[in-house]
Protein backbone atom coordinates (compact mmCIF):
# COMPACT_ATOMS: atom_id res chain seq x y z
CA UNK A 1 0.00 0.00 0.00
CA UNK A 2 1.35 3.41 -1.01
CA UNK A 3 0.11 6.55 0.74
CA UNK A 4 0.30 10.06 -0.72
CA UNK A 5 2.84 11.28 1.86
CA UNK A 6 4.86 10.06 4.84
CA UNK A 7 3.22 9.83 8.27
CA UNK A 8 -0.38 10.16 7.11
CA UNK A 9 -3.33 9.66 9.42
CA UNK A 10 -4.92 6.95 7.21
CA UNK A 11 -1.74 4.86 7.42
CA UNK A 12 -1.65 5.15 11.19
CA UNK A 13 -5.37 4.42 11.41
CA UNK A 14 -5.06 1.32 9.21
CA UNK A 15 -2.50 -0.15 11.59
CA UNK A 16 -4.30 0.69 14.85
CA UNK A 17 -7.82 -0.13 13.69
CA UNK A 18 -6.62 -3.29 11.96
CA UNK A 19 -4.96 -4.48 15.16
CA UNK A 20 -8.19 -3.87 17.08
CA UNK A 21 -10.27 -5.77 14.51
CA UNK A 22 -7.86 -8.69 14.48
CA UNK A 23 -7.79 -8.69 18.27
CA UNK A 24 -11.58 -8.93 18.31
CA UNK A 25 -11.41 -12.02 16.09
CA UNK A 26 -11.97 -10.73 12.56
CA UNK A 27 -9.91 -12.06 9.66
CA UNK A 28 -8.14 -9.08 8.12
CA UNK A 29 -5.06 -8.72 5.87
CA UNK A 30 -1.91 -9.14 7.93
CA UNK A 31 0.32 -6.08 8.22
CA UNK A 32 3.68 -7.60 7.25
CA UNK A 33 5.74 -4.42 7.43
CA UNK A 34 4.98 -0.75 8.00
CA UNK A 35 7.12 2.25 7.04
CA UNK A 36 5.22 5.44 7.92
CA UNK A 37 8.36 7.48 7.17
CA UNK A 38 8.09 6.27 3.55
CA UNK A 39 4.31 6.39 3.31
CA UNK A 40 4.28 2.68 2.49
CA UNK A 41 3.25 -0.60 4.08
CA UNK A 42 3.42 -4.25 3.07
CA UNK A 43 0.05 -5.96 3.48
CA UNK A 44 -1.03 -9.55 2.92
CA UNK A 45 -2.63 -10.17 -0.49
CA UNK A 46 -5.96 -11.92 0.00
CA UNK A 47 -6.44 -12.62 -3.72
CA UNK A 48 -9.18 -11.44 -6.06
CA UNK A 49 -12.24 -13.33 -4.80
CA UNK A 50 -14.57 -10.90 -3.05
CA UNK A 51 -18.16 -11.09 -1.88
CA UNK A 52 -19.28 -9.13 -4.95
CA UNK A 53 -17.99 -11.85 -7.29
CA UNK A 54 -19.77 -14.51 -5.24
CA UNK A 55 -23.02 -12.56 -5.33
CA UNK A 56 -22.76 -12.15 -9.11
CA UNK A 57 -23.23 -15.88 -9.66
CA UNK A 58 -25.43 -16.65 -6.64
CA UNK A 59 -29.08 -17.68 -6.69
CA UNK A 60 -31.40 -15.42 -4.65
CA UNK A 61 -31.26 -17.89 -1.77
CA UNK A 62 -27.49 -18.12 -1.90
CA UNK A 63 -27.29 -14.33 -2.10
CA UNK A 64 -29.32 -13.92 1.08
CA UNK A 65 -27.10 -16.45 2.85
CA UNK A 66 -23.95 -14.63 1.74
CA UNK A 67 -25.26 -11.26 2.91
CA UNK A 68 -26.30 -12.75 6.24
CA UNK A 69 -22.79 -14.21 6.62
CA UNK A 70 -21.29 -10.78 5.95
CA UNK A 71 -23.63 -8.94 8.30
CA UNK A 72 -22.71 -11.31 11.13
CA UNK A 73 -19.18 -9.84 11.03
CA UNK A 74 -20.59 -6.57 12.28
CA UNK A 75 -21.26 -7.96 15.75
CA UNK A 76 -17.53 -8.59 16.13
CA UNK A 77 -16.57 -5.30 14.49
CA UNK A 78 -18.77 -3.40 16.94
CA UNK A 79 -17.03 -5.01 19.91
CA UNK A 80 -13.79 -3.04 19.42
CA UNK A 81 -12.89 -0.18 21.73
CA UNK A 82 -14.87 2.99 21.13
CA UNK A 83 -11.64 4.89 21.72
CA UNK A 84 -10.18 3.21 18.63
CA UNK A 85 -13.34 3.97 16.64
CA UNK A 86 -13.05 7.63 17.64
CA UNK A 87 -9.70 8.03 15.87
CA UNK A 88 -11.86 9.34 13.02
CA UNK A 89 -14.55 11.99 13.47
CA UNK A 90 -17.95 10.40 14.14
CA UNK A 91 -20.84 10.69 11.76
CA UNK A 92 -22.98 13.67 12.71
CA UNK A 93 -25.45 15.96 10.94
CA UNK A 94 -22.75 18.28 9.61
CA UNK A 95 -20.74 15.34 8.27
CA UNK A 96 -23.78 13.91 6.48
CA UNK A 97 -24.75 17.36 5.15
CA UNK A 98 -21.27 17.81 3.62
CA UNK A 99 -21.61 14.45 1.88
CA UNK A 100 -24.98 15.48 0.45
CA UNK A 101 -23.50 18.77 -0.75
CA UNK A 102 -20.94 16.66 -2.61
CA UNK A 103 -23.82 14.77 -4.24
CA UNK A 104 -25.48 18.02 -5.31
CA UNK A 105 -22.20 19.16 -6.88
CA UNK A 106 -21.54 16.00 -8.89
CA UNK A 107 -25.00 14.59 -9.58
CA UNK A 108 -26.86 17.81 -10.38
CA UNK A 109 -24.31 20.56 -11.02
CA UNK A 110 -21.86 18.88 -13.37
CA UNK A 111 -19.02 19.22 -10.89
CA UNK A 112 -19.68 22.96 -10.68
CA UNK A 113 -20.17 23.71 -14.36
CA UNK A 114 -23.99 23.92 -14.15
CA UNK A 115 -25.02 25.28 -10.73
CA UNK A 116 -28.60 24.89 -9.59
CA UNK A 117 -30.54 28.15 -9.60
CA UNK A 118 -31.18 29.86 -6.28
CA UNK A 119 -34.62 28.33 -5.71
CA UNK A 120 -33.49 24.80 -6.56
CA UNK A 121 -30.32 25.13 -4.50
CA UNK A 122 -32.26 26.31 -1.45
CA UNK A 123 -34.79 23.49 -1.82
CA UNK A 124 -32.05 20.87 -2.09
CA UNK A 125 -30.09 22.26 0.85
CA UNK A 126 -33.15 22.38 3.11
CA UNK A 127 -34.27 18.85 2.25
CA UNK A 128 -30.73 17.48 2.45
CA UNK A 129 -30.18 19.10 5.84
CA UNK A 130 -33.38 17.50 7.13
CA UNK A 131 -32.19 14.10 5.93
CA UNK A 132 -28.72 14.61 7.44
CA UNK A 133 -30.17 15.56 10.82
CA UNK A 134 -32.54 12.58 10.86
CA UNK A 135 -29.78 10.13 9.87
CA UNK A 136 -27.55 11.43 12.68
CA UNK A 137 -30.20 11.56 15.42
CA UNK A 138 -29.66 8.73 17.94
CA UNK A 139 -33.27 9.09 19.08
CA UNK A 140 -34.29 7.92 15.58
CA UNK A 141 -31.39 5.67 14.60
CA UNK A 142 -30.12 4.18 17.87
CA UNK A 143 -26.93 4.81 19.80
CA UNK A 144 -23.78 5.06 17.64
CA UNK A 145 -21.62 1.96 17.19
CA UNK A 146 -18.22 1.34 15.56
CA UNK A 147 -18.96 1.56 11.84
CA UNK A 148 -16.77 0.38 8.97
CA UNK A 149 -18.15 3.10 6.66
CA UNK A 150 -17.65 1.21 3.35
CA UNK A 151 -19.03 -2.19 4.22
CA UNK A 152 -20.00 -3.56 0.79
CA UNK A 153 -19.26 -6.57 -1.38
CA UNK A 154 -16.08 -5.20 -2.94
CA UNK A 155 -14.53 -4.62 0.48
CA UNK A 156 -15.14 -8.13 1.79
CA UNK A 157 -12.56 -10.63 0.55
CA UNK A 158 -12.85 -14.41 0.71
CA UNK A 159 -9.59 -15.45 2.35
CA UNK A 160 -7.89 -18.78 1.66
CA UNK A 161 -9.22 -20.16 4.96
CA UNK A 162 -12.79 -19.54 3.75
CA UNK A 163 -13.52 -16.61 6.03
CA UNK A 164 -14.72 -13.22 4.86
CA UNK A 165 -12.15 -10.52 5.56
CA UNK A 166 -13.04 -6.82 5.60
CA UNK A 167 -10.57 -4.42 4.00
CA UNK A 168 -10.42 -0.60 3.67
CA UNK A 169 -11.26 -0.12 7.33
CA UNK A 170 -9.02 2.91 7.94
CA UNK A 171 -12.08 5.22 7.92
CA UNK A 172 -13.92 3.28 10.65
CA UNK A 173 -15.76 5.61 13.02
CA UNK A 174 -18.82 5.82 15.29
CA UNK A 175 -22.10 5.85 13.38
CA UNK A 176 -25.74 4.70 13.25
CA UNK A 177 -26.27 0.95 13.71
CA UNK A 178 -28.02 0.63 10.34
CA UNK A 179 -25.23 2.32 8.37
CA UNK A 180 -23.08 -0.73 7.57
CA UNK A 181 -26.04 -3.07 6.98
CA UNK A 182 -27.65 -0.75 4.42
CA UNK A 183 -24.29 -0.28 2.69
CA UNK A 184 -24.02 -4.06 2.43
CA UNK A 185 -27.57 -4.75 1.26
CA UNK A 186 -28.52 -1.72 -0.84
CA UNK A 187 -25.27 -0.83 -2.60
CA UNK A 188 -23.35 -2.27 -5.53
CA UNK A 189 -23.59 -6.09 -5.67
CA UNK A 190 -25.77 -6.36 -2.57
CA UNK A 191 -28.58 -4.45 -4.29
CA UNK A 192 -29.16 -7.45 -6.59
CA UNK A 193 -30.50 -9.48 -3.67
CA UNK A 194 -34.11 -8.48 -2.80
CA UNK A 195 -34.34 -6.99 0.67
CA UNK A 196 -37.12 -5.36 2.68
CA UNK A 197 -36.06 -1.76 3.17
CA UNK A 198 -38.60 -1.24 5.93
CA UNK A 199 -36.35 -3.31 8.21
CA UNK A 200 -33.91 -0.38 8.28
CA UNK A 201 -34.22 3.28 9.16
CA UNK A 202 -35.25 5.23 6.05
CA UNK A 203 -33.05 8.23 6.84
CA UNK A 204 -29.86 6.17 7.17
CA UNK A 205 -30.65 4.06 4.09
CA UNK A 206 -31.34 7.14 1.96
CA UNK A 207 -28.41 9.18 3.25
CA UNK A 208 -26.01 6.41 2.26
CA UNK A 209 -27.65 5.98 -1.16
CA UNK A 210 -27.51 9.71 -1.88
CA UNK A 211 -23.91 9.86 -0.66
CA UNK A 212 -22.69 7.10 -2.96
CA UNK A 213 -24.69 8.49 -5.88
CA UNK A 214 -22.52 11.60 -5.69
CA UNK A 215 -19.34 9.52 -5.48
CA UNK A 216 -20.30 7.38 -8.47
CA UNK A 217 -21.33 10.40 -10.57
CA UNK A 218 -17.94 11.98 -9.89
CA UNK A 219 -16.20 8.79 -11.02
CA UNK A 220 -18.31 8.60 -14.18
CA UNK A 221 -17.43 12.20 -15.07
CA UNK A 222 -13.79 11.18 -14.73
CA UNK A 223 -14.40 8.47 -17.36
CA UNK A 224 -14.47 5.51 -14.98
CA UNK A 225 -17.28 3.49 -16.56
CA UNK A 226 -16.84 0.66 -14.07
CA UNK A 227 -18.97 2.76 -11.69
CA UNK A 228 -22.02 2.97 -13.99
CA UNK A 229 -23.81 -0.14 -12.68
CA UNK A 230 -23.10 1.00 -9.11
CA UNK A 231 -24.58 4.42 -9.93
CA UNK A 232 -27.65 2.79 -11.47
CA UNK A 233 -28.09 0.62 -8.37
CA UNK A 234 -28.05 3.74 -6.18
CA UNK A 235 -30.73 5.32 -8.35
CA UNK A 236 -32.93 2.24 -8.09
CA UNK A 237 -32.58 2.26 -4.32
CA UNK A 238 -33.54 5.94 -4.07
CA UNK A 239 -36.59 5.51 -6.28
CA UNK A 240 -37.70 2.27 -4.64
CA UNK A 241 -37.08 2.96 -0.96
CA UNK A 242 -38.07 6.61 -0.58
CA UNK A 243 -41.53 6.89 0.96
CA UNK A 244 -43.50 9.02 -1.52
CA UNK A 245 -45.48 10.48 1.37
CA UNK A 246 -42.52 10.79 3.69
CA UNK A 247 -40.27 13.66 4.73
CA UNK A 248 -37.51 12.94 2.20
CA UNK A 249 -39.59 12.61 -0.96
CA UNK A 250 -38.66 16.10 -2.14
CA UNK A 251 -35.09 14.98 -2.81
CA UNK A 252 -36.28 12.39 -5.35
CA UNK A 253 -37.88 15.19 -7.38
CA UNK A 254 -34.34 16.20 -8.39
CA UNK A 255 -34.00 12.91 -10.29
CA UNK A 256 -35.43 12.56 -13.82
CA UNK A 257 -38.93 11.12 -13.86
CA UNK A 258 -37.86 8.26 -16.15
CA UNK A 259 -34.68 6.51 -17.19
CA UNK A 260 -31.73 5.43 -15.15
CA UNK A 261 -29.20 8.19 -15.44
CA UNK A 262 -29.10 11.43 -13.51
Amino acid sequence: MLYPAPHTEPQANWAVIGAALAGAGLRIPALLDDAPELGASLVEDLGDRDLASELASATPGEGRRLLDEAEELLMTLRSISHDVARRNAPFDADFFARELAHTRLWAFEGGGTQPLDGTQAAAWDAAARSLAEAAADPALTGDPVPTHRDFHGNNLMRASDGRLAPIDFQDLRMGPPDYDPVSLRFERSGERVPCDGSSYGEAVLLQRAWKVLGTFEKMLRAGREIYRPHRDAALRVLRTHTDAAGPFAELVSFLPATGVGV
